[in-house]
């Protein structure tokens, strides 16, 4: 049979999961999403695979679902298209300090698990490589509240880690330490009692001879 007359298979039955993974960023663009005028071409299939969010609003009933182009006239074109280019099959963009608070909060919104974990990694080591004497209290503090709005339970735990040793004169000053949680303070009282860190010095409470200080 010559090649022009050859039929296809479509189905991908025959794929292994990686393969018919990499192969989606390669089918049919059959949508169309507006973000700041301008249209963006993208794969249904793949956009429902990536996103709950928008799983349900193809299938559900919403006026999207048999819609061939959605507006979301409320997103930056350029972040989106960060979001996009770390999120769908086919691209190599990294998360990285550029983009990485532009991402997390669409990821979070259409529940991309996959994005939101990646950029929770990414920030959790980016707090832990520059130390606890490279993180200020305000970028902590700051830090902190982001990763409890959105959900980054690892960036969330490295930093409550480091709020505990952290003098508590210096960091209750940052201006947005009122805007954490009780139930996050609690957890940073609690780490710094666990690891008996004086609130006043940011150190554990040892004698000189290396055993725990006992203080009444």
């Amino acid at each position: 049979m010559s090649a022009a007359g050859k039929k296809y298979d479509n189905k991908d039955t025959d794929l292994v999961p990686e393969v018919k993974r990499l192969k989606s960023s390669f089918e049919k663009q059959d949508i169309s999403l507006v973000v700041g005028g301008k249209r963006l071409y993208i794969n249904k299939a793949e956009l429902m695979e990536k996103s709950p969010v928008f799983k349900t609003m193809f299938t559900a009933d919403f006026k999207e679902k048999n819609a061939l182009e959605i507006q979301l006239p409320d997103k930056d074109l350029h972040h989106f298209l960060m979001f996009l280019r770390c999120t769908l099959d086919g691209y190599d963009d990294s998360i990285n300090d550029l983009n990485v608070h532009f991402i997390i909060p669409i990821a979070h919104e259409y529940q991309v698990k996959q994005t939101l974990d990646k950029a929770d990694l990414f920030l959790s080591n980016h707090y832990v490589n520059r130390n606890l004497g490279g993180n200020a209290c305000k970028d902590i503090v700051n830090g902190i509240i982001e990763a409890e709005k959105y959900d980054l339970t690892q960036t969330l735990n490295t930093l409550i880690d480091f709020a505990s040793r952290k003098k508590f004169a210096y960091i209750s000053q940052a201006s947005d330490f009122n805007a954490i949680s009780k139930r996050v303070l609690h957890k940073i009282s609690m780490a710094r009692w666990q690891k008996d860190i004086d609130g006043n010095t940011g150190k554990q409470c040892t004698a000189s001879n290396g055993s725990y200080e006992v203080r009444n």
